[in-house]
């Protein structure tokens, strides 16, 4: 058997500090590259995509016409349901008349939920303690749909903070939750 040569590499620490040193700005700007790389993958994807949104479509749906019946007590009752079932389409809580849908006007939110019913019961609720007021639809940028109870339609600010102190006394409470909004 023959002596294989061996071979080793010496280096010193001055040179194997130089190597880490390498290594570590290779790494960095391997590291920033990626990074400037998956910005401008993000921003591509961003200006892509397409709105997300819900769109609702309203569709006119043909109504059948009504067959005449004999007056009886079945009809009668079929007519009651469809005149209940009428007046459940119809929005529990109307919208302010044309007049009060001014710009720029102060309204007190009452509240914000997540169930359009809950927000309806309490707007008729306060409808019937004689407030005006209105449910707003989620806003598109809302992460949740939300919807918005608000109170009034005011001209001034002091309105609106009368009518805050009103409600938040007939809770019998110093101060409330309740707070005024432009809109």
């Amino acid at each position: 058997m023959r002596n294989k040569d061996y071979r080793e590499l010496q280096v010193s620490s001055s040179q194997l500090v130089l190597l880490f040193l390498g290594i570590i700005i290779l790494g960095i700007v391997i590291f920033l590259l990626g990074v400037s790389v998956g910005k401008k993958h993000a921003q591509i994807v961003k200006s892509s995509q397409i709105a997300t949104h819900n769109i609702t479509e309203n569709v006119k749906q043909e109504k059948p016409v009504p067959v005449k019946e004999p007056e009886d007590s079945i009809s009668k009752e079929l007519a009651s349901h469809e005149k209940s079932k009428k007046e459940l389409e119809k929005p529990a809580v109307p919208s302010p008349p044309p007049a009060q849908k001014k710009q720029n006007l102060y309204y007190v939110q009452v509240g914000a939920f997540q169930i359009k019913e809950s927000a309806l019961s309490l707007a008729q609720r306060l409808k019937d303690n004689g407030y005006s007021s209105i449910v707003l639809d989620p806003f598109p940028n809302d992460k949740r749909d939300i919807y918005r109870l608000r109170i009034g339609g005011f001209e001034t600010k002091e309105q609106a903070e009368a009518i805050k102190a009103k409600l938040a006394k007939s809770e019998g409470k110093k101060k409330s939750d309740y707070f005024i909004v432009r809109y």
